[in-house]
């Protein structure tokens, strides 16, 4: 059995096809990376959102309890 490549630098240029490979490879890695702080960074903004919501939630006079010193 041969190897296909004989030394890092063959494998690297891929029989003249390596530019093509890794700009490939490093586009997919990049987008995959981004999707990832996208996720993560949406996902910081919606619980920051949800805490906010539920401090203004608890802020509230709740609405039964008004009434009921109204007509008492």
């Amino acid at each position: 059995m041969q190897p296909y490549f004989y030394s890092f630098s063959e494998f690297l240029a891929m029989g003249k096809h390596g530019v093509f490979v890794w700009s490939c490879w490093a586009i997919t890695v990049g987008m995959m990376l981004g999707f990832i702080w996208y996720s993560r960074h949406q996902r910081q903004a919606l619980l920051q959102q949800l805490h906010i919501q539920q401090a203004r939630q608890a802020q509230r006079p709740n609405k039964k309890a008004l009434n009921t010193e109204v007509s008492n």
